[in-house]
């Protein structure tokens, strides 16, 4: 890829997201938001998240032989109970990883 090019493109996708942002502070105190669109708008993080986790989960290849190659689908079983017992972001989080890093380099010989 061309330095150009690369650099070109990198401008013009940092002007339109500082655009995007700008606009919406210029305009914040200007508009009304209701009460509803409020409600609506906290139940944007909820819906992002899965749209984050599921492809990493459902669309990568595997590579663990005893799972079939699903073992991102077992930690996030795993993981879903971890964080169902302990109610804790943190735990989860460190569970979820050290438990993925343990079946995918330590367990995957089995």
């Amino acid at each position: 890829m061309d330095a150009s090019y690369f650099w070109t493109i990198i401008i013009f996708l940092a002007l339109g997201t500082f655009s995007i942002r700008i606009s919406v502070i210029a305009i914040s105190g200007r508009i009304q938001i209701s009460d509803r669109a409020k409600e609506l708008f906290s139940y944007i993080p909820a819906a992002i998240l899965p749209a984050f986790i599921a492809p990493a989960v459902f669309f990568h290849q595997g590579q663990v032989n005893w799972l079939q190659g699903k073992e991102r689908l077992f930690v996030l079983i795993l993981t879903v109970l971890v964080s169902l017992k302990t109610r804790s972001t943190v735990v989860t989080i460190i569970f979820g990883l050290v438990a993925l890093y343990a079946i995918v380099h330590l367990g995957g010989g089995l």
